[in-house]
Order: structure tokens, then C-alpha cells, then sequence
């Protein structure tokens, strides 16, 4: 068991702690009932969360807004990675519609809700946390139409009748309960005031809030030993809910659960402003979820302490330094789309894109309101105004900090392990990100000193993303593995062991630890450095070290494996959707031409007897969903010590018109074909 093996590791004063918690939180579960039926006097309270400022809300995002409350009001529900789904105005709500699989209304827990069969538990879990409701709020504000208003009523109260707590799936998980309850008051106070026909409506859904409130804190996912986004999705819910309810106990609670978020921000966000859950997907959702906490907390003292404001600031930044100029971060560990409310990018991708073109991190308007509260950064503003926030920084007595430079060729995020190479039109994102949660998270991949390159803003090497979770093991242990990211693998072994079996979907190693990311400058160029010890057992080191060429438009990647004995070796690259490649051999290597707008070339030299070839491959950029793409493998066996380096150029755009170098020159005269397999 992972918590056995996890207590092994602390000290008895904290071990008994945990069991001393956990039977507290155990006998507060048995009492749950009883505590649900004596709810007391709550009172829906009505917050300023919410200060639109419709001028500055442009037309697009008016028009998007609408769009998608009329695919609700028609009961068509779109979400990121499943397309648009026929459910109707009274969904099944216990229900995959992607499998047919459907949950029973009884009590259970998040672990008897994975059945291993097909089916996935997220699908009734995304429709159930309602995020589609501020939508049809924000729609009513917009136009006026009472029919969105009478639609978000309809849907909400059909969910409550048929969800009695704590029954079904949808009252599995605490976290789950939290991210509804507070689409739920975000409905509400778009909707208030109420009139008083409504009054009947509002207790109802008053007395669900409250049930929430109590459901939450019995079944809280906190720990001695970790937290993560689990627990901080339930403590921003609780603070959420006690700043909408008024009754006994809920000015307590809203001093209790700020001061709880605060401390989570110290513990799960490095000081670069990284969640150490080493995850760009979850990196974008739990910023989301501070983002709000400060937004409430924005509405009554007591302010959010400076160092809350200080490390939020550094999670956009944070954001910033890893985002293409339009706003899309790369896949890098775990994604599942997850948000607290949806974005303008969200509908914008969910109405206008086929599945296979949508990408849940292509984040503007996320940036766009850090832009708004910190005043730095990039970004579309249209989220943004929802909250009144129209001035360049929406923090009072926060003042704005100066910009990284933007010219700096090498920024680092030294705890997080990522730096980024800029030169030219190019920049290059090397990832020595260290295994979540201080080695114990779930969300890692095996990407340890890989890499994605982008040309003129758009990926050309990219990371494989996530795929699934729980539906498929095959296919979830595939997107993390080593040979999924543009890394080395040595002897066919994982960097960090994955447990393959059921038990094992969000469990990985600790094998590879990673140095911090060195950082210099040579004769030609800089150059970021950093090595991890993931094949230790076969008595090897892989450090990577990337450079700058400064006297042409080219990086420079040296791989070095320390040790001894012959071992067999594989060098990935994953090509971004729609690219191809052609490989053919050359007195040195491996020569490589990545097909696009931009010619992007490799040479990629080594041992003697170095192989290469262009293989079918499958990228994720939405969960759920995979789409075909090609990967370039190169692979030998060889003794180590050994060294493999690769020479990446591209033609700038002022290069564009020039003539076709040695290469291409070379390529065209060998005739060499993208399935080809090549050897030198």
C-alpha cells in the first residue's frame, strides 16, 4: 500500500498524528447524517464577487458567452475533450456518456467509482461541478433574456433532487463537492438580487450549499503528510461557501479557511512561483483557484496577507516565462482541463474548434487577468472584466513590479526546475522538473531532462500531454512513460518505475532526482546544464547540457552518459500534430528534416552503428482525447561512457528567402522518404 510505504519514510510523531486524523475524520464520516439533518438557520449572503464592467467586455467574447448558453439552454452540453454531448435540459448525472457506463445512487468512495472497465469517472464528475451555470448567469446579465435565467433554475434544481447527499457518485469526492459548490454561489450572484417568486427556489438551493459546506468538511482530503490540489480545491470551496452563506459558525470559518489557503500557498507554490505538483495543466488550475480565493478575499477585510499576493504574482509570471506569445503553455506532466471557472479560451475552443485542433492550455485570458491584478505579463483582458478589473493593477496598495527582461536569452525558474532558451525566432523549454510533491506526487511524467522547441511561436518538438486517466491503463502509463517525451532512455527503463497495475494510475517512482539547472555562457553562447540519476540502478548518470549558438540560428544538445558496461540506448523527439520528418544517414550521423512552415533541421551524431527513423505516435492536448502525430527515434547500443549530440537550426525570418542549405541539398539527392529507416 502507498500510505503504508509513505509512513515507512516519516517520523513517529507525524505517523501518529496522521492515524490520530484519520480516525477523527473516519468518525465524522459515520456521523455525516445526522449533522445533515440539523442544519440550522443559513441564509444566502450576497457577495460583490462578480463587478462586471460590460464596456470593456468585447464583442466576441459577448457573442461566444451567448453562444454557448444557447447550446445549454437547447441541452447540449460542450465540454474541452469530449465534444458536444446531447444530454438534454435533466441529465443523467450519474453518467459516462462515452461508454454507456453508468453509477448507482449509494454511498461510496472515490476508489469504488474506478471500475477499470472503460468507463471513466470524470465524465459524470465535469458535468456534475456545473461550470456551465455562470455561463447561462453571465449570459442573463449580457442580454437581459429571463429564458437563461429560468434555464440555470431548471438544471439546478433538477441536479439537487437527484443527487441526495452523500449518495452517488457525484458525493464521492470532497474536491469534487467544493469546485460545484462554488459554481453554485458564482450562479447566484450573478442572478441576486432575487425576486420574490425566486425566494422558495433560493432556500432550496440555499440548504444544498449548506449540505455542501458540511459534506466538504467531513470528508476534507487533507493530510500530515501531503496536500495537494485535492485539499486546496476543498478549502477554497469552504471559504468560498462561508463568504456566500450567513448562520452560526460562518465568520469563523472565513478567518479559518483564509488563513488555510495562505498556508497552502507558502507549502504547494515554489518560491519561481511553480506548484510542486511539477505539472503545467495543474499549474494553470491551481492558480486558477488562488486567483479566486484573492478574488473574495478582495471583497471584505481581512486583506490577503502581502506574501499570498507576492508568491500569486509568481505564479503568472511563472506562466508567463513558459507561454508562447499566444498565451498556450506546453504539456508538461499531467493535464485534465481542469478549472475552477471556465475561460473565454474554454468557449472560444469548445465552440469554434474541432476536437483535434483544441488545446485546454492555450490560456490568454488567464493571463490576461494576472495582467489586470499584478500588472505585468501578457494576456487578454475579457475574463478579466468580469471582475471589474479594467486598471493594469486591480490589488489595492499592491504595487506593480518591473517586468523580466524580455530580452534576457535565458530565463530560469530554478525550483521548478524549467529554463527557457530564447534566440532568434526560437526558444527552448529544458525541463529538469522535480517529481511532485516533494517525490511523492501523482501527476508526474518520466520527462526528465526533455525539452520542447518552438520556431516563430509554434511547437515543433512538443511534449505527448496526458491522454487519459482511469479509462485506459494502457494508454495512461503509455503518456507517461519515457519514450512519450524528447528525453533518453537507456536498457528500455523508465526513469521512474510505473506501477502498471490497477492500483498504480496516479502512483510513479522516485528514482530520478534531478540537479538544479545550471546556468552559463561559453565562447559561442549560453547554455543551460542538469543531470538526473533515473538509471542509477544500471549504474549511469544522463546529464544534458543545451546551448546557444550564437553565430548561427542553432541550439546544441550534448548528452552525456557516465558509467560503464554497453548498454542499449533510444532518443525520442515528438513532433507537434500536423508536422512530419524525413531522415536519412550522413557520414556523421543522422541527418533529419522536420517538415512546416519553418524548416527545422537536425544532425544527430553518436556511436557507431547510430539508427534513425520516423515512427506513427499519438499526442493528447486535451484530455481524453488523442490525435496521431510521428516521432523521430533514434537508437544504438553502445559503451558508456558515450556521448550523443544533436545540432537543431532553423531558418530565421529573415532567412526565409534564402537558398536551401547542405542539408536539404543532401536530403533532396538521397531521395529520402519519411518512413525510411537509416542507418550510419
Amino acid at each position: 500500500m502507498r500510505f503504508i510505504s509513505i509512513l515507512k519514510r516519516e517520523s513517529p510523531l507525524l505517523v501518529a498524528r496522521e492515524v490520530l486524523w484519520r480516525a477523527r475524520r473516519e468518525w465524522n464520516r459515520r456521523r455525516i447524517l445526522g449533522r445533515l439533518e440539523r442544519l440550522g438557520h443559513v441564509e444566502f449572503r450576497r457577495l460583490p464577487y462578480y463587478q462586471p464592467n460590460l464596456q470593456a467586455l468585447s464583442e466576441h467574447s459577448r457573442a461566444l458567452i451567448v453562444i454557448f448558453a444557447d447550446e445549454i439552454r437547447a441541452g447540449r452540453y460542450p465540454f474541452l475533450g469530449y465534444g458536444t454531448a446531447e444530454l438534454g435540459r435533466r441529465p443523467k448525472w450519474n453518467f459516462d456518456f462515452i461508454s454507456g457506463a453508468e453509477w448507482s445512487y449509494v454511498q461510496c468512495e472515490c476508489r469504488e467509482c474506478i471500475r477499470h472497465d472503460g468507463s471513466d469517472v470524470k465524465v459524470p464528475l465535469e458535468l456534475s461541478r456545473l461550470q456551465f451555470l455562470p455561463i447561462l448567469g453571465k449570459a442573463h446579465v449580457i442580454t437581459g433574456d429571463d429564458s437563461y435565467r429560468r434555464t440555470a433554475k431548471d438544471i439546478l434544481l433538477d441536479w439537487i433532487q437527484s443527487n441526495p447527499v452523500p449518495l452517488g457518485v457525484n458525493w464521492a469526492i470532497a474536491m469534487e463537492a467544493a469546485l460545484r459548490a462554488m459554481s453554485i454561489c458564482f450562479l447566484l450572484d450573478l442572478l441576486s438580487p432575487f425576486r420574490p417568486e425566486e425566494h422558495s427556489w433560493l432556500a432550496t438551493v440555499t440548504r444544498s450549499l449548506a449540505q455542501h459546506l458540511l459534506y466538504i468538511e467531513t470528508n476534507i482530503e487533507f493530510s500530515h503528510l501531503l496536500t495537494s490540489n485535492h485539499y486546496l480545491s476543498d478549502i477554497v470551496g469552504l471559504y468560498c461557501l462561508s463568504m456566500f452563506l450567513d448562520g452560526e459558525g460562518m465568520a469563523a470559518r472565513r478567518r479559518q479557511y483564509q488563513h488555510r489557503i495562505e498556508a497552502e500557498m507558502a507549502k504547494q507554490v515554489y518560491e519561481d512561483g511553480g506548484d510542486y505538483e511539477a505539472s503545467t495543466g495543474y499549474q494553470v488550475f491551481v492558480t486558477q483557484l488562488f486567483t479566486t480565493a484573492l478574488l473574495l478575499m478582495r471583497t471584505e477585510h481581512p486583506a490577503p496577507a502581502t506574501e499570498f499576493i507576492e508568491r500569486l504574482r509568481m505564479m503568472f509570471r511563472f506562466l508567463n516565462t513558459v507561454a508562447s506569445g499566444s498565451g498556450q503553455l506546453p504539456q508538461v506532466g499531467d493535464c485534465d482541463d481542469g478549472r475552477t471557472e471556465l475561460l473565454v479560451d474554454d468557449i472560444q475552443q469548445m465552440m469554434h474548434l474541432p476536437i483535434s485542433e483544441r488545446n485546454s492550455l492555450r490560456v490568454p485570458t488567464l493571463l490576461g487577468l494576472g495582467k489586470r491584478l499584478f500588472g505585468e505579463g501578457a494576456g487578454d483582458g475579457d475574463d478579466a472584466a468580469w471582475y471589474g478589473l479594467t486598471d493594469t493593477a486591480g490589488i489595492p496598495n499592491f504595487q506593480p513590479q518591473a517586468n523580466l527582461d524580455s530580452a534576457c536569452p535565458i530565463k530560469l525558474l530554478p525550483k521548478s526546475g524549467i529554463g527557457v532558451l530564447k534566440h532568434g525566432c526560437a526558444e527552448l523549454l529544458f525541463f529538469a522538473i522535480p517529481n511532485g510533491i516533494l517525490g511523492r506526487g501523482s501527476h508526474t511524467h518520466n520527462d526528465k531532462l526533455s525539452f520542447v522547441l518552438r520556431v516563430g511561436g509554434q511547437e515543433v518538438f512538443c511534449d505527448s500531454g496526458t491522454g487519459c486517466y482511469t479509462r485506459d491503463r494502457a494508454t495512461r502509463n503509455r503518456f507517461r512513460s519515457t519514450a512519450a517525451h524528447n528525453t533518453l532512455m537507456i536498457d528500455g527503463t523508465e526513469q521512474n518505475r510505473i506501477d502498471c497495475s490497477p492500483r498504480g494510475l496516479f502512483i510513479l517512482g522516485n528514482e530520478a532526482a534531478v540537479s538544479q539547472i545550471q546556468e552559463g555562457r561559453e565562447a559561442r553562447g549560453c547554455f543551460l546544464r542538469a543531470s538526473h540519476a533515473g538509471y542509477r540502478s544500471l549504474g549511469i548518470t544522463h546529464a544534458r547540457t543545451i546551448r546557444v549558438v550564437d553565430d548561427e540560428w542553432a541550439y546544441v544538445i550534448e548528452d552525456e552518459l557516465e558509467g560503464d558496461g554497453v548498454h542499449d540506448f533510444e532518443f525520442n523527439l515528438q513532433l507537434a500534430p500536423n508536422r512530419n520528418a524525413e531522415v536519412t544517414a550522413s557520414e556523421n550521423g543522422i541527418l533529419c528534416r522536420v517538415l512546416g512552415d519553418r524548416q527545422v533541421q537536425l544532425a544527430v551524431s553518436g556511436p557507431s552503428g547510430l539508427q534513425g527513423s520516423v515512427q506513427p505516435s499519438l499526442i493528447s492536448t486535451t484530455y481524453g482525447v488523442t490525435v496521431p502525430a510521428v516521432r523521430v527515434r533514434f537508437w544504438g547500443r553502445a559503451a558508456v561512457p558515450m556521448r550523443i549530440t544533436t545540432h537543431i537550426s532553423w531558418a530565421d525570418v529573415t532567412d526565409m528567402a534564402s537558398d536551401q542549405s547542405e542539408f536539404a541539398k543532401e536530403a533532396k539527392i538521397r531521395g529520402a522518404v519519411a518512413e525510411g529507416v537509416c542507418q550510419a
